[in-house]
């Protein structure tokens, strides 16, 4: 099943995956887009219209819950990632009346466990950290929203760079020389690539002279930069508008004109914001409400929170990701083996 899903549109309702937007930068003797297609679409829900008013039902959540921790891997450094989402848990204690911190974590494991176990309430990840949280925790974590871009998308890409004058300008160009994937619980630097290439028959070990996990994305685009790395997996969104390339571009790091793409995945349905499962139904409602009003509020959180440009949060379910989970679970299998 996970050779089936990673030729599929790994996406959310987005019918883009179709022979004809194959971008030139794919390799012609290995095809890993073909047959793309949709394959699960999201599962929008309307705003609740809930009033974030104070009530006997919200109070008794509070009661519990003094303090709300929001947590996300350092995908920028520990103090950059705090700073990005410090104003979050800003507008989380104006508008829920509850003290609320930032929880950071080196790895995605670190979230997701953090968020199985209830040491956090909210946490940002991808489709991959969410179903290894899925499966680990048995269910114990669920989705609630995820961004929207600016033009309606709702999904991104894994794409495999190169600097710009390398003269790898293929997949082929890249047997024997080395890779870097960005973490194990990574969607677009590991699960879907790692998934994608073996469908088309490769296996990385034996393709690539050496394949490293850097420790995240950010860590990837340096090392391709510095010349440490020949080619490494990272992810961006249409027309750049979030993800990896995106966040170093805003802060001087990075020009599109150094990198190069020569492999793009099927659209990717974007990270999402999840809660544990035994989450309060009126505190759920209340972060739902939250999110789903951010943009109209004040868009440069919503942005921060999106980890790019947004038109802002859309409600999900376990639908949208659960193709990440049979993945997920196939992989595992296969390595039990």
């Amino acid at each position: 099943m996970a050779r089936a899903a990673a030729r599929s549109c790994i996406g959310a309702g987005l019918n883009v995956c179709s022979r004809g937007g194959r971008t030139r930068s794919q390799s012609k003797g290995v095809d890993l887009m073909r047959r793309a297609k949709p394959i699960f679409a999201v599962a929008a829900i309307a705003a609740l219209g809930v009033s974030l008013a104070t009530t006997e039902a919200s109070a008794d959540w509070r009661e519990k819950y003094k303090v709300l921790k929001l947590g996300s891997v350092t995908v920028e450094t520990q103090s950059a990632t705090i700073t990005r989402f410090k104003p979050l848990a800003e507008y989380i204690e104006r508008k829920l009346g509850v003290k609320a911190e930032v929880f950071t974590a080196s790895d995605y494991a670190g979230i997701v466990q953090a968020l199985s176990a209830g040491h956090i309430h909210l946490g940002r990840m991808g489709g991959a950290a969410y179903a290894a949280g899925y499966i680990d925790s048995k269910a114990g974590i669920e989705p609630l929203v995820m961004n929207v871009e600016p033009n309606g998308g709702k999904g991104y890409f894994s794409v495999l760079i190169v600097r710009a004058d390398s003269p790898y300008k293929s997949l082929e160009d890249l047997k024997g020389k080395t890779l870097g994937w960005a973490d194990p619980n990574s969607t677009s630097g590991y699960l879907v690539p790692n998934a994608a290439l073996r469908d088309a028959g490769i296996d990385p070990q034996k393709y690539f002279s050496r394949t490293v996990f850097s420790g995240g994305h950010e860590q990837n685009v340096f090392g391709v930069l510095k010349g440490t790395l020949d080619s490494a997996f990272t992810w961006t969104s249409p027309g750049h508008q979030s993800g990896q390339f995106r966040i170093m571009m805003d802060r001087g790091l990075l020009k599109l004109d150094d990198i190069r793409t020569v492999w793009q995945s099927p659209l990717i349905a974007n990270p999402l914001w999840a809660i544990p499962s035994n989450t309060p139904p009126d505190m759920r409602k209340d972060l739902l409400n939250l999110f789903l009003e951010l943009a109209k509020d004040n868009m440069a959180i919503a942005e921060a929170a999106a980890q790019g440009k947004t038109r802002g949060f859309e409600a999900v379910s376990h639908e949208t990701y659960k193709t990440f989970v049979t993945i997920a679970e196939d992989q595992r299998k296969s390595r039990r083996r």
